[in-house]
């Protein structure tokens, strides 16, 4: 079933690099909106759960700070936090989730409904994003020749050490050792703020010249570099659902075979969301047949994904094969079964003829079709289960 040995290690939440003898795999897999209201103004909060990572945006046009009482009354004077549900209807709150009082609920309604609305504008496109995500997974696919991104720059602050408390002289005398105290704690934290700043600059200014050096050898045709730099290259894609590439190169390496664990049908979105202004989220069910032409195309986009990293990266390589595959369980025996279902060889030659400054206009089916791509779909857009080609075509 081809080079799948390999072993997973995890980077960050939510993107997964996958180290094999040949090659690296890589993978990556809306909830946390909500909106404060208070004193200081309107904000909406954003938040990617089980990261860590969060965002805040003023809706009112206020300065931050400003003393603006936006919902005080007899009996209540804190902020409100409203929050889209799963279902789309809004829960409106105190900050610690707490119910207030229906009047106070419909005055936040009716008082702050521009704000609402774009909250759950907000929330359409996070609902929405997924399956653009899934459809476009070939929009960022770079051209024959592109240059490769490195590693941002190191953007952190350098850290400056916090003033000590000041003091009159009567309590010096009183409390000298204790201040001097104080300040020795502070001199000792900034002395190790500053040494782990050094250390987090210096490890990403070493990771930017490895990665620039690895491109550039890579480019030239050194073996063990093209390996480095295409890992590089596929642990940074950013996959809408979980992907997993694993690939081998030909022994003169002019060519290489990648197999893509694709996602399941069942990774596929099955509604969208639409803020029709009523105060609550519309949300509307794609049908199975939808569902089943939009896996289609995220299985033809994922692999034209990996066919232009592959060309843009490594001008040594002419000859790409690529092949897709699916984890189903077997009912018959309890295994897991990994039936191909998509596999096309592609020349450079034949990549070159297409136009990246156009990508919205490639369908990606179409074009892997026209390079012969050995697929089978039933009459419902099924994929049936194929056999792949095999490395011996890269010749």
């Amino acid at each position: 079933m081809g080079f799948r040995f390999s072993k997973r290690v995890t980077i960050v939440p939510g993107v997964r690099l996958n180290i094999s003898a040949k090659g690296v795999s890589t993978s990556i897999g809306p909830r946390g909106l909500s909106m404060t209201m208070g004193r200081n103004g309107t904000f909406l909060n954003a938040g990617l759960p089980g990261t860590g990572l969060s965002y805040r945006h003023r809706l009112d046009g206020g300065r931050q700070g400003c003393s603006t009482p936006a919902f005080d009354s007899d009996d209540y004077s804190g902020s409100i936090k409203i929050k889209v549900e799963d279902d789309g209807t809004l829960l409106i709150t105190d900050e610690d989730g707490n119910d207030l009082p229906p009047a106070l609920v419909r005055r936040a309604k009716t008082e702050q409904a521009e704000a609402i609305q774009q909250l759950l504008e907000k929330a359409a496109e996070k609902v929405n994003q997924e399956l653009e995500a899934c459809l476009g997974v070939y929009m960022a696919t770079p051209g024959p020749g592109a240059s490769p991104k490195l590693p941002p720059a190191f953007a952190e602050e350098q850290p400056v050490m916090a003033a000590a408390p000041s003091s009159g002289m009567m309590e010096r005398l009183f409390r000298g050792k204790e201040i001097e105290t104080e300040r020795l704690r502070l001199e000792l934290q900034y002395q190790q703020d500053l040494a782990d700043w050094t250390a987090a600059r210096d490890a990403q200014e070493t990771l930017i010249n490895e990665t620039r050096k690895a491109f550039r050898l890579a480019a030239q045709g050194f073996s063990a570099q093209m390996e480095k730099a295409l890992d590089y290259v596929l642990s940074g894609i950013a996959w809408p659902k979980e992907t997993i590439v694993d690939y081998e190169f030909t022994h003169d390496v002019t060519g290489v075979a990648l197999d893509v664990d694709l996602p399941d049908e069942d990774d596929i979105p099955r509604r969208t969301a639409e803020a029709k202004g009523n105060g609550k989220l519309s949300f509307k069910n794609r049908t199975d047949a939808q569902v089943r032409r939009d896996f289609v195309g995220l299985c033809y986009g994922s692999l034209f994904r990996v066919v232009g990293e592959v060309f843009a990266l490594l001008p040594a390589i002419d000859k790409c094969l690529v092949s897709g595959y699916l984890q189903r369980p077997n009912p018959a025996n309890g295994k897991v079964d990994e039936p191909y279902i998509l596999s096309v060889l592609v020349t450079r030659a034949e990549w070159e003829t297409l136009d990246f400054a156009r990508l919205e206009d490639i369908d990606p089916a179409a074009t892997l079709n026209s390079f012969g791509a050995v697929v089978s779909l039933d009459r419902s857009s099924r994929f049936r289960e194929i056999e792949p080609h095999g490395i011996a075509a890269l010749g």
